[in-house]
């Protein structure tokens, strides 16, 4: 039996805190001017106050790559209407990497990949050595991976995301959060879903066969919804496999080099 005690990592969603706290700056303004050293500090605070209440042993910050990943090339139309960030808040990314760095938190900027793929991968992995993994992030697409025993917490409402909370927003159980995406579609990333079928009909299809993968296999010639489903089973499974997060990213990465060491005093902001 092994006596390894059981550690404890918190991944934080980078550019979700970072652009939260920059949009709550700028009021969500397209010209407001960036107030690059109130950003860092607010920042840093926000990760301060994630170390206290959660007390890792390791904690990592994931960012995005290069935007040049797997969907894109399996869909080119993902994400295609999402505006770019901001140039100058692109450019002060640098300074807020090293500035977390000196707080004791380490980033992973992978080449190309999502960071919403880099963060399941990390979560399935830890979670899979009985480690406790949290979270931290506001987008609902990482609700799917509750099930697995992976912990998520809402950093600006202050709590954990549970089962109930995704019934109250979706009126699924995360167990059937990627069929309803893959009937609803996701317009923010311009994922399809079902063209005709919007969330009464995928709850409809949910409460009468469970899951995709048995709506599929059924056959009723009565049941209009059933076969408007089966005549637009690709776009489904398209939209499935866009909605559905990786969780087997070749890392390349040694978990003990993101252990939290507090800093003795915290390096200057400026």
């Amino acid at each position: 039996m092994s006596n390894k005690t059981p550690i404890h990592v918190v991944l934080v969603d980078a550019l979700n805190l970072i652009r939260r706290i920059d949009g709550a700056l700028r009021g969500f303004s397209k010209t407001a001017q960036l107030d690059s050293q109130q950003l860092i500090d607010l920042t840093n605070q926000a990760l301060r106050k994630l170390i206290k209440g959660h007390r890792p042993s390791h904690i990592i910050a994931v960012f995005d790559g290069d935007g040049d990943h797997w969907r894109k090339t399996f869909y080119p139309e993902y994400k295609a209407d999402r505006k770019p960030m901001a140039e100058d808040l692109n450019s002060l990314l640098p300074s807020i990497r090293q500035h977390w760095q000196n707080i004791g938190v380490q980033s992973i900027v992978p080449a190309h990949d999502e960071a919403d793929d880099i963060i399941a991968t990390l979560a399935h992995k830890i979670s899979q050595h009985n480690n406790q993994c949290t979270i931290i992030s506001t987008d609902s697409g990482f609700w799917q991976l509750i099930p697995q025993g992976i912990n998520i917490w809402d950093h600006f409402s202050g709590q954990w995301v549970h089962h109930e909370q995704v019934y109250r927003k979706f009126n699924v159980r995360p167990q059937q959060l990627l069929d309803y995406w893959a009937i609803v579609g996701q317009s923010g990333n311009k994922i399809p879903g079902v063209s005709g079928m919007g969330p009464k009909a995928a709850l409809s299809i949910l409460s009468e066969f469970g899951d995709l993968k048995t709506a599929f296999s059924c056959s009723d010639p009565d049941n209009k919804l059933l076969n408007k489903l089966l005549a637009a089973k690709e776009q489904a499974q398209t939209s499935y496999r866009l909605v559905l997060l990786k969780q087997d990213i070749a890392l390349g990465i040694n978990l003990r080099n993101y252990a939290y060491i507090a800093p003795t005093t915290d390096k200057p902001s400026s």
